[in-house]
This record gives structure tokens, C-alpha cells and sequence, in this order.
């Protein structure tokens, strides 16, 4: 693969995730405003509940999938085919074992039919991954683009028509399963119309064997980062019930949105992670400290900007009703600045052959998750859970800085100097938007706000030029040589 197709896929992924990101976030907030806490936290349960199976739907073999496919493209149709077998027997228990589950835990009549209909979605899902896998082994991420915006496009619509029918909640859920069938469709005729590749059923033992073997390590991390992402609120509809849910549902959507941008990052950064690895490590320490820096200088404002207009927005977007979301809004956006420093120093331990560190990482992490939420929710409701998930990124980002360490020289005093100056400056652009805000509105606020942070963050020395153009070099300087 060129240089130039290389940029295409990758322009196009990140537009298409950033598209499906603004999307659902604006879909959200229609269904949110229109259907109240109550029932929001109904429909976002089911599907909370259903994204936690879906890793066994899949149990990581469309990675490896994928790579294998990548090395060796003329057995790609045999590997899908396997594969493909492979999940339509895992989906059906994973279907089973979902409604199994939903039903020993008690709830009521709507709520597993949401379920029920969520988890069929879950298998479509899971199925067109797979076929549009076949076709990033080829190189070609453009009908994957495509389907991502066009199906949450597709969801937006439909869900919107229904909510403006006033048809019962099933018919949200009935707005992703229907685009979902379709997005399967679409990756299967494009990927027999330009790869000549048909979907067919055929079970090679031998290859199947040889896939499970090497994607054990990426299912249990998915299983560990799907349950530690989700179980929130899973405890929350259990102990505190669906409006404790809906509500909390509203800062986990806003502070979730933001995960785009050290995705972005780390996406781009990880193949220099491993080149630096083998020829130097001065480098690759560099680096990562560099990528923690920018991050920090990205999330900064977020979190302090949203912060002091939360009751501002939430009222806006969501109505009164959401109140006291604006709590734990707060709290979980404190949190968004030790998942964004995490992403890269994960990213880091998986490019040096860490995966299974990183894999240990998150099933502690896990575990004194679920820990903190059974304490913590049944007294403090959904202000426990928000907490418990600030407590679950801080040990995140702290263990794995703490294993980086052993991997590569990190400046830690830098660092932290970095992390104190960039609140810093995000403080100082909030006393300003918080003043502005008592007299005009607050997206006035917000583009003050704009202009004053980076005024805070230059006046301080935190980024210079220089620092912008040095970090562009020794990310793209490898690309410039080898492609």
C-alpha cells in the first residue's frame, strides 16, 4: 500500500469516526430530551447490556482475522469463511446465553424485550465487522467509512420519525437493527462486487484452532474493557433503577464523545511506538511524553470548560429533568484527563510486546471497578458510580505509567510539571468563562474561552511552534522514508 492511499484510509476513518461520534451524540440528545430519564435509562441499559456480550460474539478472531488475511491475501476467503462459521455458532450462544441472563436477573417485561431485540442487533453488528475486516486486509477502508456514517445517519432518522410518532421504546432499539441488517448487506455486496469474494460456511479446523490460540489475548481484553466500561450501568439499573440510569447516561455520553481524540493519536503514534522500540529508546520515551503533553493540552479545556457551563448545557440540550446529571458530569470529566493520558501509555506497552501487561492492567482495574460501584452506588447513587469510574481511569493511567517506566525513560517530573500547568491554564480560561457566563450566554462563554486558553497556554511556555514542528517531524519522518 502507497503513501497516498495509506492518508486516504486514514483521512476517511477519522472523518467517519468523527462523523458517527457527532451523530450519535446529537441522536442522543433528541431521544433524551423527548422520552425522560426513566425511559432513557431503559433503552440505554439494553443496549449497555447487549455491548457487553458482544465480545464473545467475536471473542477477537476478526483481529487476527485481519492480520492473517494482510500477510496472506489469497487464503483471505478461506479465513472469512472459518470465521465467519466460527461466529454464527458463537452468536448463537452468546444469544442465548444473553436472554438467559436477562431473565434470571428479574426485569421486567419492556426491558428484555429490549434486550432481545438489542442483542439480534449485537449479531449484525458483529457480522458486517467481520466482512469489512476482510476488506482492511485489503487495504480498502472506503465502503467501511461509508457505512459507518450512513447507518447512524439511517439510526438518527429512523429513531427521530419514531419518537415524533410517539411509537413505544422498542421502536429505538428497532432503529439500529434495522440499519445494522443493512450495513451487513452493504459490506457483503461491495465485498463480492470489488474483491470477488462471496460469504459462504466452511469450517477448517486446523486454521480455526490456530486463530483461537492467537486471539485469546484480545478477547479477554475486549471482555475486561467492555465489562469495566459498561458495568456502571448494568449496577446502576440493578440497585438504583432505570431513572438513576437515564440520568447517568447523560455525562457518560458527553465525556465518551471526547474518546475520538486519543484514539486519533494513538492510531497515528503506534507504528512509531514499535519502529523506536528496536532503534531507540531515548526516542521512544520522547515520544510518549510528547503524545501525554499534547493530550493533556486537548483535554485541559474540555474538562474545565464543561465543567463550569455543565447546569448550562445539561439545561439546554436535555431540559431540567436531567439535573442532577450535572454532579456526575463533573466527576467524569475529572476522570476524561487520566483516560486520555492512558490511551498512549497503553498504546505503548502493546507496540513493545506488553499486551498481556496491558491485558493484567485492565482486569485489576476491573475488578476494584465493580468493587467501587457495589459500595459506592448503594449510598450515593449515581454520583458512586461516577466515581467509581474517575477511581478506575486514575488506576489505569497510573499503572500504566508505572510499567512504561520499565519500558523506556519517561521524564515524570516533566510530566507532572505538564499536568499542573496545562490545569492551570485551563483554570484561568475557566474564571473567565465562568465571569462571562453570569452576563451573556453561554456560548458567548464558550468562544471567550476559545480565545483565552491559548493566549494561557503560550503565555505560560507550555507549547511553542517549534514544539508543534518538532512532533509532526518525528511522527511523519519514518512514512517520508520507508513508503
Amino acid at each position: 500500500m502507497n503513501s497516498k492511499s495509506i492518508a486516504r484510509n486514514t483521512a476517511l476513518m477519522t472523518l467517519a469516526s468523527v462523523a458517527q461520534k457527532v451523530i450519535s451524540f446529537v441522536y442522543f440528545t433528541i431521544v433524551a430530551r423527548n422520552i425522560g430519564p426513566e425511559n432513557t435509562g431503559k433503552y440505554f441499559f439494553a443496549l449497555s447490556f447487549t455491548t457487553i456480550f458482544v465480545v464473545l460474539v467475536d471473542l477477537g478472531l476478526t483481529n487476527v482475522f485481519i492480520r492473517e488475511s494482510a500477510r496472506e491475501p489469497k487464503d483471505a476467503k478461506k479465513y472469512l469463511q472459518t470465521v465467519l462459521s466460527a461466529k454464527i455458532v458463537l452468536g448463537v450462544l452468546t444469544y442465548l446465553s444473553a436472554i438467559v441472563v436477562i431473565n434470571l436477573l428479574g426485569y421486567a417485561v419492556e426491558t428484555r424485550h429490549l434486550v432481545y431485540l438489542s442483542a439480534l442487533t449485537m449479531l449484525f453488528d458483529s457480522a458486517h465487522m467481520t466482512v469489512y475486516g476482510a476488506m482492511r486486509a485489503f487495504g480498502s477502508l472506503r465502503y467501511e467509512a461509508y457505512g459507518i456514517i450512513l447507518s447512524q445517519f439511517a439510526t438518527m432518522v429512523l429513531g427521530t420519525v419514531f419518537i415524533y410518532m410517539k411509537l413505544p421504546l422498542i421502536y429505538l432499539i428497532l432503529a439500529y437493527t434495522i440499519p445494522s441488517a443493512l450495513n451487513f448487506c452493504y459490506a457483503t455486496y461491495n465485498l463480492h462486487k470489488h474483491f470477488g469474494i462471496r460469504l459462504g460456511i466452511a469450517f477448517d479446523k486446523r486454521i480455526l484452532k490456530l486463530f483461537f490460540l492467537m486471539a485469546w489475548p484480545f478477547a479477554l481484553g475486549s471482555i475486561f474493557a467492555r465489562v469495566y466500561s459498561y458495568a456502571d450501568s448494568i449496577m446502576l439499573s440493578k440497585l438504583a433503577g432505570n431513572t438513576a440510569v437515564g440520568l447517568y447516561s447523560i455525562p457518560y455520553k458527553i465525556t465518551y464523545a471526547f474518546q475520538f481524540i486519543p484514539l486519533a493519536l494513538t492510531a497515528v503514534i503506534y507504528p512509531r511506538f514499535s519502529e523506536y522500540f528496536a532503534s531507540d529508546r531515548d526516542k521512544l520515551g520522547k515520544i510518549a511524553s510528547q503524545s501525554i503533553k499534547y493530550l493533556l493540552l486537548i483535554v485541559a479545556p474540555i474538562v474545565v470548560g464543561i465543567s463550569v457551563l455543565g447546569r448550562d448545557i445539561i439545561f439546554s440540550l436535555y431540559t431540567s429533568s436531567y439535573a442532577d446529571s450535572i454532579l456526575p458530569l463533573r466527576i467524569l470529566l475529572v476522570g476524561l484527563i487520566f483516560s486520555f493520558i492512558s490511551f498512549p501509555l497503553a498504546s505503548l506497552l502493546n507496540a513493545v510486546n506488553r499486551q498481556g501487561t496491558q491485558t493484567g492492567i485492565m482486569a485489576i482495574v476491573m475488578v476494584v471497578n465493580l468493587i467501587f460501584n457495589a459500595v459506592l452506588i448503594p449510598k450515593f447513587d449515581i454520583v458512586g458510580a461516577a466515581v467509581s469510574a474517575l477511581v478506575g481511569n486514575i488506576l489505569l493511567a497510573t499503572f500504566g505509567f508505572m510499567i512504561a517506566c520499565r519500558v523506556t525513560i519517561l521524564p515524570w517530573g516533566e510530566i507532572f510539571k505538564n499536568f499542573v500547568l496545562f490545569i492551570l491554564a485551563g483554570v484561568i480560561m475557566g474564571v473567565v468563562v465562568f465571569c462571562t457566563v453570569q452576563y451573556f450566554h453561554y456560548l458567548v462563554a464558550v468562544l471567550v474561552g476559545v480565545i483565552v486558553y491559548p493566549l494561557s497556554v503560550f503565555a505560560l511556555r507550555l507549547v511553542t511552534v517549534a514544539d508543534c514542528r518538532e512532533l509532526y517531524h518525528d511522527i511523519t519522518q519514518k512514512n517520508k522514508q520507508t513508503l
